[in-house]
């Protein structure tokens, strides 16, 4: 799964009701996953006129959007979306033990997904801190070519991964952190 940062960020606002169903076995893209995301489509097309209201609808069903429910509303559905992708890949994972299902966070890469954030806005990628589209693709070809022991997949699945701060080598987390933020 090609997810974002923003999976893990989301994670940490959802109610902790959401967060304890997210990390336990029981959690099934049927019983769990698919029920969460008509909810939050319901309350998305129930208030496409206000923001505000948009904001309280997704606060009501444990979704607030921390600092992007006001500021970067399109980006909040965007994490929300990128949490639950995050969340049925540790599903599969449990339940195929003997392959490897990860989640890859290429970084910030300049696409015209960022020119809409307005730190970003109008700018070339040399005024930004973003990546070329290149190198944000290269944790997703490691992690397709590289090789690993049974074990090491045991180890890895599951997880959600990401380059290093210095871009040299692919670390990994849990879906609920950042890996560069876990790195020591």
């Amino acid at each position: 799964v090609v997810t974002s940062g923003l999976g893990p960020l989301m994670h940490s606002y959802a109610s902790q009701t959401h967060q304890k169903t997210f990390s336990s076995a029981d959690c099934t893209y049927e019983d769990v996953i698919k029920p969460i995301m008509t909810q939050c489509l319901q309350a998305y097309d129930s208030t496409v006129d206000s923001l505000e209201q948009r904001i309280k609808s997704f606060e009501s069903i444990g979704f607030p959007g921390g600092p992007f429910a006001d500021s970067a509303p399109d980006f909040h559905m965007y994490g929300l979306s990128k949490m639950l992708a995050d969340v049925y890949m540790v599903t599969l994972a449990r339940r195929y033990p003997n392959l490897l299902l990860v989640s890859v966070d290429p970084g910030l890469v300049y696409t015209d997904l960022i020119l809409k954030m307005p730190r970003y806005e109008g700018k070339e990628i040399g005024e930004t801190t973003a990546q070329t589209p290149h190198q944000g693709v290269e944790p997703t070809m490691r992690l397709l070519f590289d090789t690993y022991t049974q074990q090491e997949k045991q180890e890895r699945s599951g997880k959600l991964f990401a380059m290093n701060k210095d871009k040299t080598d692919l670390i990994f987390s849990t879906i609920d952190k950042m890996p560069q933020k876990e790195e020591q």
